[in-house]
């Protein structure tokens, strides 16, 4: 529930004045509804905007109007936490990296390296992930049939404005619209057996990412900016215990430099998100990793996750029990191996060069991303 001001006086100057472009979405009895977000942490809610893609395309201006009518004239104003807050957006598509070095670190040294491979350093590494399970900031998370290792991944989401095509590093900051709180879940037993396949993530993410619940234009951020990201404070807590903390400042890609690869020969569509990848101490894989599995248990029905970044608020979801088993289909291998796969015999594989069939070697617990 909100209250109206009525003819009360506005003591607030613009929002131009104040240079606060935060956004939220919020379920009224008027259906979703925006809402400006003041300096105070009040939201004053809009008569009948619902949603903000309309209003990406351009530099920032007209989301900027689009702020200053809603502080205008208001329908009511509230404080977030009295709102049943939404996702600010409903991105068409999500693309997510893994730009924090210090939160892969503990799994490649687990797996005898001592920094990440060459690839890594040379260009962003990242999936295509399931926009059409992307919930609000409020939302539980259910665990997903089979699963006993659920985790939760704190990142940073870019809200694409433009459309991106082969843009370059240096031309790719004004496709951004705004930035978000992004938790990618994953299920590590589902997502390391797939993987064992040398294909995926898949089912060990796609079942649900949480967004919100403040979208934050990039202009709101200038003063913050610092080295691949701005200078702001990521926290994960379970339960109210505090499990890690780092600074979107220290990513080592930056989200121009993921816009530009993720655009290279092909295209970003207005209204994607992508993802940074876990900061360091953002997910349990990681924690467990650093320290134990006993003091970093993974996720059980009726855990509290909250995940915060300065300026964003943060995302408080419940953990819910499965509500179904493992998937039906799944065949049995016979013991003996009898059931492999034919030989390559195509010509054409055969010494062609570059091409090696050697089996890969196996990292068993890649890093969270």
């Amino acid at each position: 529930m909100y209250v109206g001001r009525g003819d009360q006086v506005n003591d607030w100057l613009t929002l131009t004045d104040w240079g606060s472009l935060r956004f939220v979405k919020a379920h009224t009895e008027q259906g979703p509804r925006l809402g400006v977000v003041r300096p105070d942490g009040v939201a004053e809610l809009a008569r009948t905007e619902s949603r903000l893609e309309p209003y990406f395309g351009d530099d920032g201006e007209a989301l900027r109007r689009l702020a200053d009518a809603i502080h205008a004239d208001p329908a009511g104003e509230c404080s977030l936490d009295a709102l049943t807050l939404l996702k600010p957006v409903d991105p068409v598509s999500m693309r997510d990296f893994m730009v924090f070095e210090e939160h892969a670190l503990p799994s490649w040294r687990k797996s005898g390296m001592s920094r990440g491979p060459d690839v890594w350093y040379e260009q962003p590494i990242g999936y295509f992930s399931n926009a059409a399970t992307i919930r609000g900031p409020r939302d539980p998370i259910e665990i997903p049939g089979g699963s006993e290792r659920l985790d939760f991944e704190l990142e940073v989401g870019a809200v694409i404005g433009r459309e991106a095509v082969s843009v370059p590093p240096d031309g790719a900051a004004d496709r951004i619209a705004g930035f978000c709180i992004l938790c990618d879940w994953s299920a590590r037993d589902l997502q390391f057996r797939e993987m064992d396949g040398r294909l995926g993530p898949f089912k060990g993410k796609d079942f649900g990412s949480s967004l919100g619940p403040i979208f934050v234009t990039p202009d709101e951020l200038a003063s913050r900016r610092s080295g691949n990201g701005y200078d702001l404070l990521m926290t994960s807590s379970v339960n109210g215990r505090q499990y890690g903390s780092d600074h979107w400042s220290s990513a080592y890609w930056s989200f121009e430099d993921l816009i530009s690869y993720a655009s290279w020969n092909s295209r970003v569509e207005a209204g994607s998100i992508i993802g940074s990848g876990t900061c360091q101490g953002g997910c349990i894989l990681e924690l467990s990793n650093r320290h134990s599995p006993e003091e970093y248990p993974w996720l059980a029905p009726g855990d509290q996750v909250t995940l915060s970044i300065e300026l964003m608020g943060d995302i408080r979801a419940t953990v819910l029990a499965p509500a179904r088993g493992p998937w039906p289909g799944r065949k049995q291998v016979a013991p003996d191996g009898a059931q492999k796969a034919p030989a390559l015999s195509s010509p054409r594989w055969r010494g062609a060069p570059g091409i090696s069939l050697g089996r890969p070697a196996r990292i068993a617990h890649p890093p969270g991303v």
